[in-house]
This record gives C-alpha cells, structure tokens and sequence, in this order.
C-alpha cells in the first residue's frame, strides 16, 4: 500500500553555516619527534657499504686518512713489530762473533806457544778476522737503526698520549660549556616567563589569548570593538590595510597599527595561529635562542596545551636551530 513519506531538508544561511560547519583545514597526525640520523652505527654501517669504493691513497676522504686519524688516538705497534726482528738478529751475530774470537784466541795461542800454523789455518784465521769486522760493523749499524726505531717509537707514543689528553680536555671542556649553555638558558627561561607576566606587555596579552582563545576571539571577532582597550592589546590581529593581512612573521610592517580598519583573522583557530606566530617572532626579535623559547613554553604547559613546539636542528654548524610549532586548539 502506499505510504506518504515526508522529506525534510535543512538549509542554513551564510551566518549559521559559518557556526555549524567548521571549514578550517586541522592537523589530526601527531608530529615526529626530529631524531639526529649521525650515529656511531651509521657511521660503520655506511663504512662497510663503502669500504671498496674508497680511495686507498690520500689526504682525505681515503683508507690513509682513516688509519691516521685513528693512530692519533690508538697506539698502533707497528715499530715494535719491526724492531724485534732486528734485535733478533743482533743477538745472532754477537754469537757468531763470540764463536769466531774463540777460534781467533786459540790460533794466536798455538802460535804464542811456540807451534806453527799451517796455511789453511792462517787463511782460516785472517778470514775468521774479517768476519769479525764485518758483524761489528753490522751490529753497529743494526744497533743505529734500534736506535732510530726506538726513538720513533717514542715519539709516536708521546703523539698518542698528547692526542688522548687534548681529546679528554676537548670533552671537559664541552662538558663545562655544556653546563654553562644549561645555566644560560635557565636564566633565559626565567627572563621569558618574567614577560609573559609583565602587565601591560603584549606578550602577556599574547599568553592570556593562546591560553584562553575563546575569550580572545569574542572580544576581538565577535564584538568587533575597534579602538577599545581589549582590541589594543591584541593589535597583531589588526592591519590597517586589508593586503597587508599575513602572519606577523611575514608582514612587511610590523608595527602597530593606527587605524584598526582590518582584522584579519577569520576564526578562533586562525586567532591562535596568528597569535602563537607573534610570540614566537618577537621572542626571536629579542634575541633568545629557538631551545630557550621552546622551554620556556612547555614551562607554562604549552599554554593549556594549546600548542606544540619542537626544536629544528640543521647540519650545517653555521645555522642556528630553529623553532617549530602549531596551533592545535
């Protein structure tokens, strides 16, 4: 049988839509923290991945780089593995040589006795002495080169040494700077949370609004109260001239305005998102570093956890760390 259905549609105005519907593009994916991909594993895993396409001879960047830099801080006993060899054989002759006096001694007393020596004697003699010159002299000069290799030795363990010693003053003195870093940036840290509760200051008036947008875009969205001490107090969310409408960061005047005509966010969201991006600018205008903001911050709960900041490092040591952060009211 037939049944009578009833269509009903909903239409809202330009004015209602606006409240019902929220058009602003959000952020739902949690933010990764920045984690330094330099590490000791890397470092040999990219090693092993590379170990035949370095360059064996050479100033830099090649395997004779790496074995010198590494010698200056591990002791490599290289001379002493070559000059064992040579005491070896220094011993060996003074044997020979000690045999050879013996023999020597024995035909000068047969002939002090009285005996004759006969030709192959005399030649076994006179050759006997020759021999003993030459392994003087090789001892001689074998005794020069253990001298020589010993005198290497030391210097490069005295290399060594001074390498582990600069290396262990290199990180005492990180160590102290590190600390020092620590104290500056509490003091920092204390000078910004002093800020943001000095009366009168628009970095107050900066935490009051992130802390409490809602309060923020009534006063200044809702009402429209141009010119009034409320609207004065946020002036970051105002312009003079409607093209002159982007972050604070971005304007090219970033001075207050006079006139009002413009505000310039379009809802509560976009009110925290200009306001956050002031207090960071002018915190960064003042001089304090991207860790010292971002502490300072958290310290007041990240303004009811209004927002979120992260620490941007780069690889080059010239470029300062940045600061990261997003509005997610």
């Amino acid at each position: 049988m037939a049944k009578k259905v009833e269509i009903k549609k909903t239409v809202f105005n330009r004015e209602s839509f606006q409240q019902v519907v929220d058009r602003e593009f959000k952020f739902f994916k949690e933010l990764e923290p920045v984690v330094d991909p330099d590490s000791i594993e890397e470092l040999f895993r990219l090693y092993d991945k590379l170990y035949i396409n370095v360059p064996i001879e050479g100033e830099l960047n090649t395997h004779q780089y790496l074995v010198e830099r590494s010698s200056e801080l591990y002791k490599i006993d290289t001379q002493l593995e070559n000059i064992q060899p040579l005491l070896d054989e220094i011993a060996s002759l003074r044997m020979q040589i000690l045999e050879g006096n013996r023999r020597v001694l024995e035909l000068e007393a047969q002939l002090a006795g009285g005996g004759e020596l006969d030709f192959a004697s005399a030649e076994q003699m006179q050759l006997l002495k020759g021999q003993l010159d030459s392994a003087n002299a090789t001892i001689a000069t074998l005794e020069m080169t253990n001298t020589l290799a010993n005198q290497a030795t030391e210097q490069a363990s005295n290399a060594a040494t001074a390498a582990t010693e600069a290396a262990a003053a290199a990180a005492a003195q990180t160590a102290t700077q590190t600390s020092q870093t620590s104290q500056a940036n509490a003091a920092a840290v204390t000078e910004i949370t002093a800020l943001f509760k000095k009366k009168g200051t628009a970095l107050r008036s900066a935490r009051k609004a992130l802390e409490k947008p809602r309060n923020a875009w009534v006063a200044v969205g809702g009402f429209r109260h141009y010119g009034n001490r409320v609207v004065k107090s946020l002036w970051w969310l105002y312009s003079d001239d409607k093209a002159d409408s982007r972050r604070y960061s971005e304007r090219f005047n970033r001075r207050q305005p006079t006139k009002y005509n413009y505000l310039i966010p379009q809802s509560q969201d976009h009110l925290g998102d200009l306001t956050l991006d002031f207090l960071v600018s002018e915190l960064k205008q003042a001089g304090y570093k991207a860790g010292e903001i971002i502490e300072a911050c958290q310290a007041q709960g990240n303004f009811k956890n209004n927002a979120k900041f992260r620490l941007i490092t780069f690889k080059d040591p010239d470029k300062e760390d940045d600061v990261g952060y997003l509005w997610i009211d």
